[in-house]
């Protein structure tokens, strides 16, 4: 779902400029976002108005380009289509909802298909977007609360204006992979000349699944229409309701002219039923203020994003900064109280797209900044499973699927468990953590490990016995280390053995002779009689149903070891000889991507090997290389904020290595950063005489003590405190002999 970059480390990373501008001010955070960040490029982010987490997404829904991943509804070049309630972000493959499209016209009726604009005047901030329809004048906004949406419609003067409702819509761009959504059936009623209301069942899409999800809507207008009706496959009809299946449907209401008075339309969506849609309307936006909803949404930008705080950054540097934190708060979505396949009183989060992406960044992050709202996702895990049987890896519209390797909620859950966040139901989660490690699912794509027979019999994952067996047995591996990390804090000593055996199991897949420029020992996928793939090179890769390893190669899943990595320094040759193979992994093109999740951990990795300071070098660089303002300026799919969440650790300077307690020290590119953390408490990173040349720790305090190491436990960061690190535009020998621990 990415495409592989190129990393010149020759380039010397140019991030902080004239130091004594400043972003916007602290109290105002979300005045840095750009939706319009990363949109193009493969980015694939959302640029429409929402809250954060929020079930609405309102947004523009282009005509596809041929190929191109329209799974936020936006392109670059087509024209809009109208604007659908229902999106994800940053995601990549075939797409998902887009569901209950509106678009105000003028002049005669026309069928949804032939109504396309032109765009201008494009233009998004946080909680809102607004464009100009050219074909038709009219100035379009819209702003979002959770579960609500209110439009303001500026029709030209003196033209007839008509407000369009295709209720059938849905975005289509995954017929190529197989991953396309399917109509199944749609609603729609005039309720009155201010009323409309309905519903869209759609099955299909990225998870790939046959299960059928129903949006349902209310939509009311402050002005009476003149005239409505409704149309089934592009004809009109009489009267004010249409309902048939997998047939088009919708409705139109016209407005005669007023000068210089815009429509106001608000609308609300629901999983449940159009009562519920109703409700929700009319609890979040109650009147026609298009302005306070607005101000509700950017207030609630503003406390998500004022829990971390910088200082001495330029704007770009803000602007970049805090856009990432807002990707990271949209997905997945919070449907609490919207979930129609069972009651619960637990939070109920969908749209994990995917698990495999965000747990080793975007889950942390949320952690330190957000805990409730990380609480309240895990809690929603351990409900699917308790519900369902099963931990999803992925999960969209209502329904686990897309399994991209191992069972990463593992991760997620022992991740929380051991940075100390409370009312989670840990016996639950734990028997969900092991039913996957133990138990076959009927269908591996759809949630569970394949291959668990040879993983319990061979200790490795043949290629026989799973698709991407390289990849997934390493994941297997670093996944059963998370449930022994659980298992102790519960008390079972022997599962605690058990897991931690298995999460040696990588070492099963290391082919100690297989040489690469001079370096022995790489991944390489075995078949069930043992002998080794071949031919093979350590560049294989591959997505779906290939052998090798999944948006990655060898060189990258050579270095995943998360739970081990003195293990695998000595398995690599020492240390000195690991460092030679990481500076050989960065320096050819193609072999390392920064695009892919596999590889976030392997920049800091050189804190294991006592040269913090080539950390520090290939951070910045890749940054530098990768990251920028524009609509181009993320590299490639965002994959739900995984992208961004690893930019926004990178720039602070700390990195987690996620499910276990250990913080690694990079190269933090604002002079202050603060943690405003839960209990009240402050931690602050600063980074004195940092610059574009001081890249480098020369010197480091924590709480006014000397720190000779480059990395800090959970523990340290949320009892709040002062770590400041003193910048260099030299490499010296700081923090190069107390390493990491083992863990």
């Amino acid at each position: 779902m990415k495409f592989s970059f190129r990393l010149l480390l020759a380039l010397v990373p140019v991030l902080l400029l004239a130091p004594g501008l400043r972003g916007q001010h602290a109290a105002d955070p979300a005045a840095n976002i750009d939706p319009l960040l990363g949109v193009a490029g493969g980015g694939n982010v959302f640029p429409g108005p929402a809250v954060p987490f929020g079930m609405i997404k309102p947004g523009p829904d282009m005509a596809a380009l041929p190929g191109h991943d329209a799974n936020a509804g936006w392109n670059e070049k087509d024209d809009i289509r109208g604007f659908s309630q229902t999106h994800v972000s940053g995601t990549g493959g075939g797409d998902k909802y887009g569901n209950i499209l509106v678009l105000p016209t003028t002049g005669d009726i026309e069928p949804m298909d032939s109504t396309t604009s032109p765009r201008a005047n494009e233009k998004a901030s946080a909680g809102l977007y607004s464009v100009t329809l050219a074909r038709y004048g009219i100035g379009v906004e819209i702003t979002a609360a959770r579960r609500s949406a209110i439009y303001r419609i500026r029709y030209p003067k003196g033209a007839e204006a008509n407000l369009l409702f295709d209720v059938s819509h849905y975005l289509l761009s995954g017929v190529r992979t197989g991953e396309a959504q399917a109509l199944v059936s749609s609603d729609v009623k005039v309720l009155s000349p201010t009323q409309v209301a309905g519903s869209t069942s759609v099955t299909g899409g990225w998870n790939k699944q046959p299960n059928t999800y129903t949006v349902y809507f209310y939509a009311v207008t402050d002005t009476a229409a003149a005239s409505r009706g409704t149309w089934l496959d592009g004809q009109q009809q009489p009267g004010g309701k249409a309902k048939l299946p997998r047939q088009n449907a919708g409705t139109w209401l016209t407005f005669e002219p007023k000068a210089g008075r815009p429509v106001l339309m608000k609308i609300g969506i629901s999983f449940i039923s159009v009562g519920q849609a109703r409700r929700n309307l009319e609890a979040e936006i109650p009147g026609f203020d298009f302005a306070a909803t607005h101000a509700a949404a950017v207030a609630e930008w503003n406390r998500a994003l004022a829990t971390v705080e910088l200082k001495g950054e330029t704007p770009e540097q803000a602007q970049v900064f805090y856009t990432a934190l807002y990707h990271t708060m949209l997905m997945p979505t919070d449907r609490s109280g919207e979930n129609p396949l069972w009651k619960s009183d637990e939070p109920y989060y969908d749209d994990y797209y995917a698990i495999w992406d965000i747990f080793r960044t975007s889950g942390p992050l949320l952690t330190l900044i957000a805990p409730e709202r990380q609480t309240a996702i895990v809690r929603s895990l351990v409900d699917i499973y308790r519900h369902e049987g099963w931990l999803p890896d992925a999960r969209s519209g209502n329904y686990n699927g897309r399994t991209q390797g191992g069972s990463n909620a593992e991760f997620m859950i022992s991740d929380a468990y051991i940075k100390g966040l409370k009312g989670i139901d840990w016996n639950t989660a734990y028997a969900a953590e092991v039913n996957d490690a133990e138990v076959s699912p009927a269908d591996h794509f759809k949630e569970g490990r394949g291959g668990l027979d040879d993983w319990h019999k061979l200790g490795y994952v043949s290629i026989e016995g799973s698709d991407r067996s390289g990849s997934v047995h390493m994941e297997y591996a670093a996944d059963d280390f998370e449930i022994a990390l659980l298992a102790k804090g519960l008390g079972k000593q022997d599962d605690y053995e058990k897991y931690r055996a298995r999460s040696a199991n990588w070492k099963n897949l290391w082919d100690a002779d297989f040489t690469v420029d001079g370096f022995k020992g790489f991944i390489r996928p075995r078949h069930r009689d043992g002998s080794w793939l071949s031919p093979f090179t350590a560049m294989d890769s591959g997505s779906w149903n290939g052998n090798t390893f999944y948006e990655g190669n060898s060189w990258t899943y050579s270095t995943f070891v998360p739970q081990d990595v003195p293990a695998l320094i000595r398995m690599s040759g020492g240390a000195q000889t690991f460092v030679d193979r990481l500076d050989a992994f960065f320096a050819v093109p193609l072999r390392y991507d920064v695009g892919n999740e596999p590889g976030f951990l392997t920049p800091y990795l050189y804190n294991w090997a006592g040269r913090p300071d080539k950390t520090a070098a290939h951070v910045r660089a890749i940054i530098a290389a990768s990251y920028h303002e524009g609509p181009k300026g993320l590299p490639g799919n965002d994959d739900s904020g995984a992208m961004s969440s690893w930019f926004a650790f990178g720039q602070m300077g700390i990195f987690p290595n996620a499910g276990q307690d250990l913080y690694l020290i990079g190269s933090p590119a604002y002079p202050e950063t603060k943690l405003h953390l839960a209990d009240g408490k402050t931690f602050t990173i600063e980074a004195r005489g940092v610059s574009a040349e001081n890249i480098y720790v020369a010197s480091a305090t924590l709480n006014g003590k000397p720190l000779n190491r480059a990395w800090l436990r959970h523990g340290e960061i949320a009892a709040g405190g002062r770590l400041v690190l003193r910048m260099s535009a030299k490499p010296g020998n700081w923090a190069q002999q107390d390493l990491p621990p083992a863990p």
